[in-house]
Parts: structure tokens; sequence; C-alpha cells
């Protein structure tokens, strides 16, 4: 599809060749009922060219309805036919499927409803998942206008369930406990600092017995409110090298460790392999891991019988499989919320006002973390919890193992999003922990497979202890393994962040108000050069980095340092927004 150009009025516009393609697209968006986005990547793959080249969807569109004169795609819909689609929707909301699912059902079902259709729908009946006001909003009755964001984040999957902690370490929680949350009365107060002190002594006083006696692995991070062990100590057994350790061995990035796990899963799919345990005796288990290494060029070449420290490299192979195999189980038995609500015989708004509930408990009782309350408290509130409720009291007095479990998938849920929200009024009370293994590091926090090990860009940290040739890591009391060295560390990867020009700024000319910028590193110096690209001359004079809360609010925090940019970072994830103070400069 050609495009010319010709002046007018002294701006260029595009002229587009448009003669000989009224047929095919009317087979397309008419027949094969394709959106002009669609479209415009089909004739970008066509003609082996970029869509910035091409009409853009808005100009398809106007060329099909006002050029063209095209049928419309869907016919409208009557009152009868709009009843029985919004049943159908009304069933499978009931059932908990999403948004996404939802659509594809109607679709294999031959309900011709287009996605604005779909959407409207939804909003009109209630059908949704989120609200405005956050994801705990039961209101039934859908505002009018609607947020942009709040439509994009209705439709994502549900939040991961794991158990969360509010802290990972002693000291946080005793500072926490000096500063406590209003409404506590002073015995209360006592009360919560004298369990806390003693629990942490009995931690602290078994996790020493059970080192003396080689009853606990080593701890190589701080995790349960405990410290990290001393640097050095190695693993009891071979199977007890931990992950970041086996990407050293096999100096595997982070990449390309993702595409090992993922080509064993493969493998261990066809060849019908679900543990180690019982696939030794037959030679299953190592016929497996030979494919791995025969069919993976790198590690074909990092096991060859010439290169140094074979054994430990092959243990390092046999713990990656072996995690790879441990993940297979796992996902199995894991447990959604949707799965808990269909054993609970709850639809999506039940649920959520269930959890509200329980939300609401923890936040009349100013809770902070499971450790700081105690165990008796935290029965408790979880019985005040099941005495609000008959279909929780139902549950209890019934005694299935497997809706208990779910009742409990439900109480963490709510306790890990009130965590969540705490963190985000106050972002100071979110820990970081630092890595201490010879490796890349975990994969990006949040990510999914291997997109995020592409776009990992987390911060290579020192540890405290250092060995004697100067790198950072455990010893294994021997020499150090040159992948100890981690030449694959990822380099730090260009911050994108959105800049908005404080109103006291004074500069010559028209700034924009606000622009998109990127932070080469995680420094102070990286973001004012940033901030300041748009302005030649001018002086950073203040930054503040801006939080957006659930309720539409927004809080400022002042940045004066790398740590201070970094916790910032950290807490606001993938949308940085930082307010500039810009003084003396031109636009």
């Amino acid at each position: 599809m050609s495009a010319s150009g010709h002046a007018e009025g002294g701006k260029k516009y595009k002229k587009y060749d448009w003669d000989d393609k009224k047929d095919i697209c009317y087979k397309l968006y008419v027949e094969g009922k394709k959106t002009p986005r669609d479209i415009v990547k089909y004739f970008a793959n066509h003609f082996s060219v970029p869509e910035s080249e091409l009409p853009s969807a808005r100009l398809f569109r106007r060329q099909f309805h006002d050029v063209w004169q095209f049928p419309p795609r869907r016919r409208t819909l009557s009152a009868d036919d709009e009843a029985v689609i919004v049943e159908r929707i009304r069933q499978l909301w009931e059932q908990n499927e999403s948004a996404v699912r939802i659509g594809q059902i109607l679709d294999e079902e031959g309900y011709e409803l287009g996605d604005n259709e779909f959407t409207k729908l939804r909003r009109r009946h209630g059908f949704i998942r989120r609200g405005i006001s956050g994801s705990y909003d039961v209101t039934t009755k859908p505002s009018k206008r609607w947020k942009r964001k709040a439509d994009e984040v209705e439709d994502q999957a549900q939040m991961d369930t794991d158990a969360v902690n509010a802290a990972t370490s002693a000291e946080f929680l005793m500072a926490m406990q000096q500063q406590p949350p209003p409404g506590l009365t002073p015995d209360q107060l006592a009360q919560r600092q004298a369990h806390l002190a003693q629990r942490l002594t009995d931690l602290h006083r078994e996790s020493e017995a059970k080192l003396a006696t080689r009853k606990r692995r080593r701890r190589i991070r701080g995790f349960g409110f405990l410290p990290a062990d001393e640097a050095g100590m190695a693993p009891r057994y071979d199977s007890e090298t931990t992950i970041d350790e086996c990407k050293a061995f096999l100096h595997l990035s982070n990449e390309m460790y993702v595409t090992i796990r993922d080509d064993y899963e493969a493998i261990c799919q066809d060849m019908g392999i679900e543990r180690k345990k019982t696939t030794m005796e037959s030679g299953l288990w190592q016929a497996s891991k030979d494919r791995l290494v025969r069919e993976n060029v790198h590690l074909s070449a990092i096991m060859h019988p010439l290169q140094p420290n074979l054994d430990r490299k092959a243990v390092a192979i046999d713990v990656i499989c072996s995690d790879v195999t441990k993940r297979m189980r796992d996902n199995k038995k894991k447990m959604s919320i949707a799965d808990a609500n269909n054993a609970l015989g709850l639809n999506p708004l039940a649920s959520k006002k269930l959890r509200k509930a329980f939300y609401d408990i923890l936040e009349h009782d100013h809770y902070t973390t499971r450790m700081a309350c105690g165990e008796e408290h935290w029965n408790e509130l979880q019985q005040a919890w099941h005495n609000s409720s008959p279909v929780l009291q139902s549950v209890i007095t019934e005694g299935d193992p497997y809706k208990l479990r779910c009742v409990y998938m439900l109480c963490r849920d709510a306790t890990k999003r009130y965590n969540d929200d705490g963190v985000r009024r106050d972002p100071s009370r979110k820990q970081y922990q630092q890595g201490t293994g010879p490796g890349p590091g975990a994969l990006r926090v949040g990510g999914k497979g291997k997109k995020a090990a592409a776009t990992a860009t987390e911060k290579p940290r020192k540890n405290k202890a250092t060995v004697k040739n100067g790198l950072s890591g455990p010893s294994f009391g021997m020499a150090v393994d040159p992948a100890l060295t981690n030449p694959y560390l990822p380099e730090p990867q260009p911050i994108p962040a959105y800049f908005r020009l404080s109103p006291q700024s004074s500069l010559i000319g028209n700034h924009p108000r606000m622009w998109l910028g990127k932070l080469a590193t995680r420094t102070l110096a990286s973001l004012h050069e940033a901030a300041a690209s748009k302005a030649g001359a001018a002086t950073v004079t203040r930054v503040q980095g801006v939080i957006k809360n659930e309720d539409g609010t927004e809080d400022s925090y002042q940045i004066d340092g790398d740590d201070e940019l970094d916790v910032y970072l950290e807490a606001a994830g993938d949308k940085s927004t930082f307010l500039v103070l810009l003084e003396g400069g031109y636009a």
C-alpha cells in the first residue's frame, strides 16, 4: 500500500493508494470479521513494511464506512437476543469465569457479539470484577463515567494467593511496634511487644539448635524473621544447592535458565516424568537429563569431558531438573480464587463481600503481622470473620478439608490485599531482600516466562562478605569455580518513567507539562539527566516520586539520594512518575 506526500498550506500529508484494496478489505472486515487493527497488521506482514508506513486503524475504519460504505459486520441485537445473551453471561459469571473466557465461550457458542457490545452489556448489568474504587468495591450499580484504567485492570488474572508476610526481619518488626498504629491501648501495645520479643527469642533459639545438629538447611538470605546464616556455609546435601548457585556453576544467564527450564518441562511431558524418585531405578531420570544436555548447545559445551568440575555441574543440572518437576506437580495442585468460589458456591460479588469483611476486621484491629499479633489473637480474628457469615459457619460445621482450604484461600487473599494497601500508603514499610548468591539472581518479580527474563532489570548488589579473591557470594571450601565470577549478570537496563513539570519551575519558552524519559541507571545523577533532557542548561532543584493510591489520590516523596530513589522505584513498580522543579534553563 504505497503512500505519497503533497504539501498543502506548508504542511505535508500522506496520500495512500486505496484503489486495489477494496475487495481484500471487504473479505477481511465484513466476511472475516477482522478489526481495523488486525487489518493493519495483515497489510504490514503482506507488504513487509512497518505499521507506521500504513494508514492507521482510524483511517481504515473511515475508508470502510464513509467511502466504501461497507455493511455492518454484525446485526444490531434485538431485545430478545440481548436478554438471551445477558442470561448466558450471567450463568458464566456466576461460575466465576473471567471476562476473557466468557467472551471466548460466547464466540464458540455462536453468539455474534462485538467487543464493544460485550463490554457495554457487562457494565450495564454489573458483571464486573473490579470497580473504580478498587478491587473490593462491591457496588452493583456501575457509574456512567468509567476510567480507562478500570477497564484495563478488571480483566487481569486473579491475584497470586501465596502466603504473605508484611515484614522479613526482626528489626523491622520492632521498628513497627515502636511506631504503633493509632487506636491501640497501652495494654494492647505492651502485650503485642512482649509476645513479639518472646516469639523472636524462641525462633532464634530453635534455629540455632537445628543448625548445630544439621536439622535444617542453611539460610542464604533473611527469611521468616530470621537473619541469613554466615556467608560461606555449604549445603548439607547436594540437593540443597540453590538455583542461583546452579546458574553460576553452569554459566547461565536468566534467559538461558528459563529456556532450559521450558525445554526440560517439554521433555518430561514427552517422556511421562512427574518426579525424580519414581524414575531413578528405571533409568528414565538420567535419560531425560542426558537428552536435555544433548539438545542444548550451551549445556553440551559445559558438560564436555574436558571441562573442569563436571561433578558439581552435574549436581546443578539435577537440581534444576528436580525443581522443574516440582513446579509441574505444584501447578496441578494450585488453587485459584475462582476455584475456591465455586467450591463454596459463591459468585464473584459474594466472594468480594466476604473477603472485604475480613479486610475490615484486619483494618479495625490495626493488624500488622501474624507474628506480631500472635496465633491466639489471629485465631480470634478468623473466628470473628467466621461468625459474621452464615456461609462460613456452614463450612466450618461441615468440616470438609477441601472447603476449609478454600476458606483459608479467601482469608490469605484478603490479608495480602490489606498488606499491599499498607505498603502503598507507606512505601517505607516494604522490605527489600538483597541477593547474596553468585549467580544472576532471581527473575524479575511479577514477570512471566521468557519475557520476564529478557526484561530483567534487577540491580546487582554487593554482598557484605567477600571471599579472598574479591568475588562476592558464598564459598564452598575449595577453589572458587570460574562460574562464580558470573559473567552473565544482566547489565542495567534503561528504566522508562513519566516526568511532570512542577508549576513552580522557571524556564524560558514552552516546556511540555509531561514527557517520557529513561533513567540510564538507578542513580540520582541519571534521574536529573533524564529530568532535564527537554530543557537546555536547566538545573534540577527538586525531584519528588509520585505514588498513586487506589482512591485516585497521590502521595509525593522527596528524593535526595540513590537509596531513596531505589526504594521509590521498587514501590512504584513498572509505572514511575516524577515531579521535577527546573530552573534557569530554556525549552
